[in-house]
């Protein structure tokens, strides 16, 4: 019970800062399809997608590294160590990717050179101050960081879609503003500059952190395989318009997945620090059996009020979006529960096996998109991600079994399926069965939640 407590209050902490600035960026999300065109969603749908693919190169996933190594151990020393060390590599990496960004552009010129450049420096020391802060265990200022980031984004993007009409070149300034201005906070707010002495960089210690992280670089692309790379695929077969659709149609499923993220925040720290207790198993099936429900019971409400929704919230070149929402959302169901498995991997510092699975993961993907994105158009897309993450789960659930004896909830698995697929077909019906849909959906919800529920009460009543 104390366990159970303890990751909520994590869980509610993350949330509190994740849900007010993921909310806002979702909400400038539709609001971006009544300025730009589809081509030009698709367009920096694109651009975000090729920076996901650069950063483990340029950042060599040294920020699961830094929260790691902070949480193992709390000295000073060790501190200094972690941030010197990978500030100094940082530096060089990126001085590295400037000289080849540079010679290509000589030859093939890239649209936005230096703006692609700084988006990407702003991202790594972003991310990088971001988990050394959560390291710290300065929860609050992690927590408040994310909300200022998405304030300043959104406020400089409507000033540059509404008043400059600078397009994409306006969302890259506004993304560019936030990473600087919120990175000088966290450096000035939690004093990483007390951190840095470059008599800590050391070199043996780079090829420790370095050991530890780059096996998650392969994890991380092929991560980006499963869920972006389809995106060129789109492109190549679709056009650029089609690709602006699937990008829109991601934007309900990111509802879940931003829940998912504010629990993997927190499951991630409980599940490095509960990794050596006796009753570990069976502390790690509790917690997976109320994740998978959760999962479908948030999946099921979005996709009840899917059609309805982007109806309302997006210029009606983009409503087709709504068909694939269902698809896309039980990708994210499966990417989650392949996620809840691999914080053992981190765990157990064995990231070999989060490189493998990953990279079987990324293949099928990509190989299956190629076959019927062609055939079937989004619909495939679709359903190549979702083939992905089904066989990075099934992976990762045969390499697990090894490391801990989680108990999977099958049972409980298959008869939410069965009920998330039944709600997403009524979702063809006229606008009565869409209604009545949703009124069923919240039905379910709430006899599936009945207990916790019923618990929340009696906490509020107390």
């Amino acid at each position: 019970m104390k366990e159970n407590k303890s990751l909520l209050s994590l869980t509610i902490l993350y949330s509190i800062g994740n849900f007010s600035s993921k909310i806002i960026s979702f909400i400038l999300v539709f609001f971006t399809t009544f300025y730009l065109s589809k081509e030009d969603v698709g367009a920096y749908d694109l651009i975000l997608i090729t920076l996901s693919l650069l950063s483990p190169f340029v950042t060599f996933q040294l920020t699961d590294a830094a929260l790691r190594w902070l949480l193992g151990d709390n000295s000073v020393r060790n501190k200094k160590k972690v941030f010197s060390t990978i500030s100094v590599i940082l530096v060089l990496s990126h001085i590295l990717l400037y000289f080849i960004m540079y010679c290509y552009n000589y030859y093939y010129p890239i649209k936005y050179f230096n703006l692609l450049f700084f988006l990407v420096l702003c991202q790594s020391f972003y991310l990088f101050f971001l988990q050394f802060i959560r390291g710290l265990g300065k929860n609050g200022l992690y927590v408040w960081a994310g909300v200022v980031y998405t304030l300043m984004y959104v406020m400089f993007a409507i000033v540059a879609l509404m008043v400059l009409n600078y397009k994409i070149e306006g969302l890259l300034y506004a993304n560019i503003i936030a990473g600087i201005g919120v990175s000088a906070m966290l450096f000035a707010a939690g004093r990483l500059y007390s951190f840095f002495d470059l008599k800590y960089a050391r070199v043996e210690f780079s090829k420790t952190l370095l050991g530890y992280s780059t096996p998650l670089i392969p994890n991380s692309l092929s991560w980006w395989a499963i869920s972006s790379a389809n995106r060129y695929i789109i492109l190549m077969y679709l056009g650029a318009a089609a690709n602006g659709i699937f990008a829109i149609a991601y934007k309900l499923p990111t509802i879940l997945l931003m829940i998912v993220n504010i629990f993997y925040l927190a499951w991630q720290e409980k599940a490095i620090t509960s990794y050596d207790r006796e009753d570990r198993d069976e502390y790690y099936s509790k917690v997976l059996k109320d994740y998978i429900r959760v999962l479908f019971s948030i999946s099921i409400l979005i996709v009840a009020a899917n059609k309805l929704a982007l109806s309302f919230m997006v210029n009606k070149d983009f409503f087709d979006a709504w068909q694939y929402t269902p698809l896309l959302l039980l990708s994210i169901i499966f990417s989650s529960i392949a996620g809840f498995y691999g914080t053992g991997y981190l765990s157990a510092k064995k990231t070999k096996g989060a490189f493998t699975s990953s990279i079987f993961g990324g293949i099928a993907t990509v190989g299956l998109s190629f076959l019927l994105i062609p055939r079937f158009g989004l619909f495939g897309a679709s359903g190549a991600v979702v083939m992905g993450y089904i066989v990075l789960l099934i992976i990762r659930f045969s390499h697990i079994r090894n490391l801990l004896k989680i108990i999977f909830p099958f049972r409980l698995f298959i008869a939410l399926f069965i009920v998330f697929v039944a709600v997403s077909i009524l979702n063809y019906g006229n606008n009565y069965i869409l209604y009545l849909n949703l009124m069923l959906a919240f039905c379910i919800v709430f006899y599936i939640n009945r207990k916790e529920i019923s618990n929340i009460k009696s906490l509020l009543k107390k």
